[in-house]
Formats: structure tokens, C-alpha cells, sequence
């Protein structure tokens, strides 16, 4: 679950009974003052709070989400290295992408791009690179003598769609497999049912293969084509 983390530690131990076992945190900032300045609202120490809760309840590792920008937080970016020292981190370093239209992304580009092509550049000295999963979409490293580990997502500079196998459930009920693509599929009404629930994910993995669905109070049928 990808959260900002304002609310999180106080709920955090009831979603571990509910099965959660991994958790992002959004923090692009180890600075009260920009955290404000960035979200609009107070609420850093809570963040921190929500990732410390995290590891206390089992989350190995607790992800912590920070997305680099040029002038703003990249003179922070080894206090966030700091982080998974004594503690089961993941400090996932997330390039700056172009969402609302915000198209500035250019410079930040080769921060994160030299940063992350070898555990031996001057920025990170002691950076060991570390065996992915193929579905990752990061560049996963662990500094010599820490518990935790951190990555870099180039997605803008090294495009990782191919590898890529993300479903997202989005706090509005929707699916999405990609962040840039068009609006997702509604699975509220599914979760009612088994049959609508099954369709909806096939709704958004394979929607060129959905022929029809047909319904009514007492049955789902959709047709698929397989060729």
C-alpha cells in the first residue's frame, strides 16, 4: 500500500491484522519547513512516525518514496541514504515525472541516472548493486555496513514499462496498470461478486480480448477471445 503517511502509525497495526505486509511511504523531504512548503500542510513529524511504525510492525522493508528535485531536497539525498542504516528502509529515489502537466523534469534527469549506474560513483562511494526481481522497477543497492537498502527509479531516462507488472487500486475504487494511462475500471459494485470481480481485473489487464458481459441479479457471464 502506497500512502503519504499522515494517518498511517495509528492504523498501521489494525491493516497488519488485515493482511498488509508491505507499505510505501511518501517523503520528499527530511526538512519540516519543505515538507510544509511542498504539501501544503504540516505534518512531518507524523510522516516519520508513520515509517518508524512501520518497521516496528514487521514491515521488511518499510519503503519510504522520495522523489529527487534539483535544488530542493538532492542536497538531503545521503540523510536519506543515512535512514536504512539501523533500520529495514528502502529509500526508493523516484525521478521526476511529468504529471498535471508539469513538464520541468529535464534536469533532474542525470542525478538519478549517474547516481544509480554504479555503487562506485562519488555520490554514493560505498553502494553495493544488489540482484533484482525481473518484475522490479528499480535499481536496488545496499550501502556497505547498513540493514536497509536503497533504489533508483529512472522511469523517465530507462523506461521500465516492459518489465513492469503493477496493478493499482486507487483510493477512488479504480484500477490502473499505469499512472499515465486513462482513467481505470471501478471495482466497488465487483466486490460483490466473485464473477464481476474477476471481470474487472480482466477488464484492465486484457481489455482488447473482452467481447461482452451479460448480467443479471443471479449471474455474471463475460466472454473472452483468446486469439
Amino acid at each position: 500500500m502506497a500512502a503519504n503517511g499522515i494517518t498511517l502509525a495509528r492504523k498501521l497495526p489494525e491493516l497488519k491484522e488485515c493482511g498488509l505486509t508491505s507499505v510505501n511511504i511518501s517523503l520528499d523531504t527530511l526538512v519540516p519547513a519543505k515538507f510544509e512548503f511542498l504539501t501544503r500542510r504540516k505534518g512531518h513529524e507524523r510522516v516519520v512516525d508513520s515509517i518508524n511504525t512501520a518497521v516496528d510492525c514487521g514491515s521488511n522493508p518499510a519503503k519510504v518514496n522520495c522523489v529527487v528535485m534539483r535544488g530542493f531536497n538532492d542536497d538531503y539525498i545521503c540523510d536519506f541514504v543515512e535512514l536504512t542504516r539501523d533500520k529495514p528502509i528502502n529509500v526508493r529515489f523516484i525521478e521526476f515525472m511529468p504529471f498535471d502537466g508539469n513538464v520541468e523534469c529535464q534536469e533532474t534527469r542525470s542525478l538519478l541516472t549517474n547516481a544509480g549506474q554504479s555503487g562506485k560513483g562519488k555520490l554514493f562511494p560505498g553502494l553495493k548493486r544488489l540482484q533484482d526481481h525481473p518484475a522490479d522497477t528499480a535499481k536496488n543497492f545496499r550501502m556497505a555496513g547498513h540493514i536497509g537498502t536503497v533504489s533508483f527509479m529512472t522511469s523517465m531516462t530507462e523506461h521500465l514499462c516492459a518489465g513492469c507488472n503493477r496493478l493499482r487500486l486507487l483510493a477512488d475504487g479504480n484500477f490502473k496498470v499505469c499512472l499515465f494511462g486513462p482513467s481505470g475500471v471501478n471495482h466497488i459494485l465487483p466486490c460483490h461478486s466473485d464473477l464481476l470481480l474477476n471481470f474487472s481485473f480482466l477488464q484492465v489487464i486484457e481489455p482488447d480480448h473482452i467481447i461482452a458481459i451479460a448480467s443479471s441479479s443471479a449471474v455474471c457471464v463475460y466472454y473472452v477471445c483468446l486469439t
